[in-house]
C-alpha cells in the first residue's frame, strides 16, 4: 500500500471514530436522563463541535508530516524519468551502468510489488543507486572493453576506489537536490559487503589484511525497499555475466543470492520477514526471465 493511501485510510478512520465516538456518547447521555427534543438538538450541535475540534487538532498536528510527504512525492514524481539530467549524464558518460540500473530498476519494482511496499520509490533508487560511477566511469568492469581487467598490484588501494563511488554517489545526490529517501539507497545497496574478490587476492600477496578493509561502510538495508534493490543489483550483475543463460540457471542465481545475503546478515535490519524472502524469491525469478527472455537459452524439443 503506497504513503497516500496509507495517509488517507488513516485519516478518514480517524475522523469516522471521532465522529461516532461523540455522536455516540451524547446519544447515550441524551437517551439516559431523557432529554427533550430541543436538549437532543443541541447535544447533537455539541456532538459535532467536539469532533470538530478534534479533527482540527489531527489536522493540524499531523500538517507538518503531509507537507514534507507531499514535498517529497513531488521531487519523487520529477526523478521518476530517465530525461533527468543526472541519468541523460549517467547514460552519456557510464552507459553500461545505465542500462545496469535500469535493470534492477525492473528487477526490483517487481519485487517490490509483490510484498506491497513502496514500489515507486524502490523504482527511483534503483535508476540512481551507482551515480557515484560517474567520477571514474572506465574503472568499473561494466564500463570496460572485454578483456580490460582491473591491474590489482594493490588490492587496498582498488578497494578503496571502488568504495569511493559511494561517497561519491551521495555528494553527487546532494549536488542535485535528491530527497534523502533515495540517497538512502546509495551506501544501503551495499551494506557492509565484502568485496571478496579484492579480499581474496590480497590475501594470495602475503601482505598485511584487515577483513574490516575490504568491507563496505554501511549501513545495511534499513528498510525493505533498500534490502530489495541490494538484492536485485547482486542478482542482476551475476546475470549479466553468464553468457548462456537459462531458466534453471536464473532460479540458481535468485535463491543462492538470497541465501547470500540472508547468511551475511545484511538483511537483519530491513524488516524483511521469511514469507517476504518468498515472496521475492518468485517475482526476482519471473521479472528475471521476463528482462532476459531473448537470451535464455531453452532445452531444445526432441521431434
Amino acid at each position: 500500500m503506497n504513503k497516500t493511501l496509507r495517509y488517507s485510510l488513516l485519516l478518514l478512520s480517524a475522523i469516522t471514530i471521532i465522529n461516532f465516538g461523540s455522536s455516540f456518547a451524547f446519544n447515550v447521555v441524551g437517551r439516559t436522563f431523557e432529554f427533550s427534543p430541543l436538549l437532543r438538538l443541541v447535544m447533537m450541535f455539541c456532538a459535532s463541535l467536539v469532533s470538530a475540534v478534534v479533527i482540527t487538532f489531527i489536522i493540524i498536528s499531523t500538517a507538518p508530516v503531509l507537507k514534507n510527504f507531499l514535498t517529497t512525492y513531488r521531487q519523487l514524481l520529477r526523478l521518476d524519468t530517465l530525461s533527468h539530467p543526472l541519468l541523460l549524464k549517467l547514460q552519456k558518460e557510464a552507459p553500461a551502468t545505465f542500462q545496469h540500473s535500469l535493470q534492477v530498476a525492473s528487477l526490483a519494482n517487481k519485487a517490490a510489488k509483490s510484498i506491497g511496499v513502496d514500489a515507486f520509490l524502490t523504482r527511483i533508487g534503483a535508476y540512481y543507486h551507482d551515480i557515484g560511477k560517474l567520477k571514474n566511469p572506465n574503472f568499473y568492469i561494466e564500463n570496460r572493453r572485454e578483456g580490460q581487467e582491473h591491474d590489482i598490484t594493490d588490492p587496498h588501494e582498488v578497494a578503496h576506489l571502488i568504495h569511493d563511488h559511494v561517497k561519491d554517489g551521495i555528494r553527487l545526490a546532494r549536488e542535485y537536490k535528491l530527497p534523502d529517501e533515495v540517497i538512502a539507497f546509495i551506501p544501503q545497496h551495499h551494506g557492509t559487503l565484502l568485496v571478496s574478490y579484492l579480499y581474496e587476492k590480497a590475501k594470495s600477496l602475503n601482505v598485511t589484511v584487515k577483513k574490516q578493509d575490504f568491507r563496505y561502510k554501511g549501513p545495511k538495508p534499513l528498510s525493505k525497499e533498500t534490502a530489495i534493490v541490494m538484492l536485485a543489483d547482486a542478482i542482476e550483475s551475476r546475470l549479466r555475466t553468464v553468457k548462456e543463460l537459462t531458466a534453471h540457471e536464473i532460479t540458481h542465481i535468485v535463491e543462492s543470492t538470497i541465501a547470500s545475503r540472508l547468511e551475511e546478515k545484511q538483511l537483519d535490519l530491513s524488516g524483511l520477514t521469511k514469507t517476504d524472502c518468498v515472496k521475492i524469491r518468485s517475482a526476482f525469478i519471473e521479472a528475471a526471465q521476463t528482462v532476459y527472455h531473448q537470451r535464455i537459452k531453452y532445452p531444445e524439443k526432441k521431434v
